[in-house]
C-alpha cells in the first residue's frame, strides 16, 4: 500500500455485519490506516484474535477421506513443522497479491526503472523524472495523479474512453497504447515518442495462484480462471473447502461478508448444497453467460452488473439475506463520479437511510441529495 492511498469506494458500503464505522461523519473516504484501525477495532470488539495463529506459514493443503483436510504449517517465529487436521478450509487470500506483468514489445530493451503498482509506496522516486503509467483504472489514476505532484512529466497511456474529458494537471498527459518500448523512451501507435525515465505498470491486475494446494485438491488455474468452482466461492470436487473474495469489480466488503456467512452456514450444516451435478451444470451455464456478454476468459471472476444477481444466488441457496441493493447503487454511483470528477469524487459524503434511500453531498453543493436505489443489472 502506498503512503497517500485513501480508499476509492464510501466507507459506509465498506462495512462487516454488526459493525459500523465510528466516524469520521465529515468523510467519506478514508485513508488506509483507518480502514486498518477499522479492522482491528473489529477484531477487538468481537475478540478475534485469540483465535488466530499469526507468524504461521501455510506449506500445504490436501485432502483426506470425508472430504476432510490435512494442513502443514510453520511456526515462522519457532521454526516448528506441523500437520493438522480440519473439517473444512476458508481461503482468504484473496487475489491482490500475484501482480501480472503485461507483455509490452521491447520492454527487455528499456534502461530506465520498471515497477508495478502492486511495489508503489510513495512518489518520491519518480522526483522531477518522466513516466509512462501503463493503463487507467483505479490504480492507474490515483497513482498518476499522485506522482504529478512531484514528476516533470507523466505520460497516462490508456484506451479507456471514459476519462478522455476528464481534467488532467498540467504535467500530466494523455496517450494511446504502447507499440513499443525502445532503449530509453516509448513509441506510442499513433507512431510518436516520448523519452521516459521509468515505466509503471496499472495493468493486466493480478494473478490467482495457490501454490500451497496439493493437486489432490483438484483446484486449477486456467488464464486467470480459479476451477472449478460453485458461486465462484466452493470446490465442486471437496464441498468443504471455500474461496473467499475471488470475484472483482464489485462491492468487495459486503461480497466478503455474505461469502463467509454462505460458507459458514453450509460448514455447520444449517442448509444443505445442491448435488455435484447440478453445480457443475450452474458452473456451466455462468461461464457460458459471461462469454457470451463479452467477458474474455481471463475476466470470467469479474462481477460489474451482475453483482446484485450473484448476491441474491447466494442469499437464496444459503437462507441468509442479501446484501442491500442501496449498497450496490452507491457503489456504481461512486465509480461514476471516479470516472467523471476524480480531483473532486473523494470530497463527497453520504449517509445511508433504509435499504432503499441514501444522501449524498457534492462538493460544489449546499444542500445533500437525497437519492432512491435503482433496479442495478445489465
Amino acid at each position: 500500500m502506498y503512503k497517500s492511498l485513501r480508499t476509492n469506494l464510501p466507507k459506509e458500503i465498506m462495512e462487516l455485519q454488526g459493525f459500523p464505522h465510528k466516524g469520521p461523519e465529515d468523510k467519506s473516504y478514508v485513508a488506509a490506516n483507518e480502514m486498518l484501525k477499522y479492522l482491528e477495532d473489529y477484531a477487538d470488539h468481537f475478540d478475534l484474535k485469540k483465535h488466530i495463529k499469526f507468524h504461521h506459514h501455510v506449506k500445504e493443503i490436501s485432502p483426506l477421506a470425508g472430504d476432510r483436510w490435512n494442513v502443514t504449517v510453520i511456526d515462522l517465529q519457532e521454526k516448528i513443522v506441523e500437520t493438522l487436521e480440519f473439517d473444512g478450509v476458508v481461503i482468504c487470500i484473496g487475489n491482490y497479491s500475484n501482480p501480472a506483468i503485461p507483455e509490452v514489445p521491447g520492454i527487455e530493451k528499456f534502461r530506465g526503472m520498471k515497477i508495478h503498482s502492486h511495489d508503489y509506496r510513495d512518489s518520491s522516486i519518480f522526483k522531477d523524472k518522466s513516466t509512462v503509467v501503463i493503463g487507467c483504472g483505479p490504480s492507474g489514476l490515483d497513482i498518476s495523479f499522485d506522482i504529478a505532484k512531484v514528476a516533470e512529466k507523466v505520460y497516462l497511456s490508456h484506451h479507456n474512453q471514459r476519462v478522455k474529458n476528464m481534467q488532467f494537471p498540467s504535467n500530466m498527459v494523455q496517450k494511446i497504447d504502447i507499440k513499443e518500448v525502445v532503449e530509453n523512451g516509448i513509441v506510442f501507435q499513433d507512431g510518436s515518442y516520448e523519452q521516459v525515465d521509468s515505466i509503471l505498470y496499472c495493468t493486466a491486475g493480478y494473478n490467482y495462484k495457490y501454490p500451497f494446494l496439493n493437486p489432490e485438491c483438484g483446484i486449477r488455474v486456467e488464464n486467470n480462471h480459479v476451477k472449478p468452482l460453485f458461486k465462484h466461492i466452493l470446490n465442486i470436487e471437496h464441498p468443504t473447502m471455500y474461496f473467499i473474495g475471488i470475484p472483482t469489480n464489485t462491492a468487495g466488503f459486503c461480497m466478503i461478508d455474505l461469502q463467509v456467512q454462505f460458507a459458514k452456514t453450509f460448514l455447520e450444516g444449517r442448509a444443505k448444497l445442491p448435488s455435484k451435478e447440478e453445480m457443475i451444470e450452474d458452473t456451466r451455464l455462468d461461464v457460458e453467460s459471461r462469454l457470451a456478454s463479452g467477458l474474455r476468459p481471463k475476466e470470467l471472476h469479474m462481477m460489474g452488473r451482475r453483482s446484485k444477481d450473484y448476491y441474491d444466488s447466494l442469499a437464496s441457496l444459503s437462507g441468509l439475506e442479501s446484501v442491500s441493493p442501496v449498497v450496490l447503487q452507491i457503489y456504481f454511483d461512486g465509480i461514476d463520479r471516479f470516472m467523471c470528477d476524480f480531483s473532486h469524487f473523494r470530497e463527497d459524503k453520504y449517509k445511508l437511510l433504509d435499504k432503499d434511500h441514501y444522501m449524498v453531498k457534492f462538493p460544489n453543493e449546499e444542500e445533500p441529495v437525497m437519492r432512491r436505489q435503482e433496479i442495478v443489472l445489465d
